[in-house]
């Protein structure tokens, strides 16, 4: 009777993930593809997709997104082998699987049960906390690229006293600095965490923030990296492609400002889009009265990285695995 109450029955397993497809495709349908810019959009691209000199750019975003969540798939699986051993295609499966969950959820922190629940034998809780360590390493890329990309900003488009911009930039420098230190020394988190009156239940799973050596943190930084720079051409091909026109360095740095921003602000990632146009447009309002460009590549990369991924994973989450098997 104790066992049966720590797994989810078959027919009530089925309904769980009948529900997450269900939802997920739903809500891509009516708040993605049902939107009045939608339309406007496929206009777009049919219109470019007949200039011979630009139909190359829409089949390359789209083999960047497969760039972008493979690499993904390789970083979970590099840092899950602390736990578990899984062969790179559960990896990707896993990863469109959190995506898929992650609709539903404020700064998509169902992405950690979305993948977990791939695996078959590591302790789900640990598993998160390891996705939570891989996970860090790319926010904490997008919001030192953010700082970098904040203070050129700045220099380009925000007219201050000098000594006020060499002030912001030491800040800025500071708070990168501190973001790259703490996360190459994660493991002083198991001493502070073990000083917290915790649970002895929680303070069992507290070493794993030691597990990882400098050497493999700096790598997952490395390929969160990568990560960054390859969402951040997607954007700048796009823009391109929409008739944006302003240099590749410019657009850079605008939407690395504008990553930043979206990542300190919680949002539920089906509304994300909607707050994306409204920071980006902000932003690169500084730089062009063109705003549509913005919104047109905003839009059609939301589809590309997110929407399409996440309707994947709505077919993948039929393979959770709500039952752990024991090595």
């Amino acid at each position: 009777m104790e066992q049966s109450t720590k797994i989810i029955s078959n027919p009530s397993s089925l309904l769980v993930k009948l529900g997450i497809a269900a939802l997920a495709v739903w809500f891509i349908v009516h708040r993605v593809v049902g939107r009045e810019e939608a339309g406007k959009l496929w206009q777009d691209v049919v219109s470019i997709a007949r200039q011979e000199h630009t139909f190359w750019i829409l089949p390359l975003v789209l083999g960047l997104m497969i760039l972008n969540w493979s690499l993904e798939a390789m970083k979970w699986k590099r840092m899950m082998r602390k736990s578990e051993i899984i062969p790179f295609r559960r990896s990707l499966e896993a990863v469109c699987s959190g995506l898929t969950v992650s609709l539903f959820t404020p700064n998509r922190i169902g992405e950690y049960a979305g993948r977990v629940f791939h695996l078959q034998i590591a302790d789900r809780i640990e598993a998160t906390l390891i996705t939570v360590i891989e996970n860090l390493g790319q926010l904490f890329v997008t919001l030192i690229t953010g700082s970098v990309a904040l203070f050129i900003y700045l220099w380009l488009y925000v007219p201050m006293p000098p000594y006020l911009f060499a002030a912001s930039g030491i800040l800025l420098f500071a708070f990168g600095a501190a973001l790259l230190v703490m996360y190459l020394n994660v493991n002083i988190l198991e001493i502070l965490l073990k000083k917290l009156p915790l649970p002895v239940s929680w303070k069992q799973y507290l070493p794993v923030f030691s597990r990882f050596t400098p050497e493999e943190l700096q790598l997952n930084l490395f390929l969160s990296l990568i990560r960054d720079l390859v969402f951040t051409l997607q954007f700048c091909l796009l823009a391109d492609l929409f008739g944006l026109e302003l240099s590749y360095f410019q657009v850079l740095v605008l939407i690395a400002v504008t990553y930043f921003t979206m990542t300190i602000i919680p949002v539920i990632a089906i509304t994300e889009l909607g707050v994306q146009g409204a920071v980006s447009t902000y932003f690169f309002s500084f730089a062009t009265d063109n705003l549509i460009p913005v919104l047109n590549a905003g839009f059609a990369l939301w589809i590309i990285n997110l929407a399409i991924p996440a309707l994947a994973g709505a077919v993948l989450v039929f393979g959770f695995r709500f039952r752990r098997r024991f090595a």
